[in-house]
């Protein structure tokens, strides 16, 4: 599943990131990483970026960069 298919207020859990270079160095410097979990806390007015909750922190991804983002164990939490 793709970290673009969460519905806001889910959490789940990263599997990895399926792209390389420069883009995979910035997601990780945030934070994403494998086993880390991550949720949906809203979407921008017109859908993109998203705004996501990772390590207590919050950080927006381009839903074309976010697709890239393999998830599992999807919970709600609303």
């Amino acid at each position: 599943m793709k970290l673009t298919e969460l519905n806001r207020g889910e959490k789940a859990v990263i599997v990895k990131i399926g792209k390389l270079g420069a883009l995979k160095k910035r997601l990780t410097d945030m934070g994403i990483t494998s086993g880390e979990v991550i949720k949906l806390e809203r979407n921008a007015p017109l859908g993109d970026p998203q705004q996501f909750l990772i390590k207590n922190t919050g950080i927006a991804i381009r839903k074309e960069d976010a697709d890239y983002i393999e998830i599992k164990d999807v919970i709600e939490t609303k």
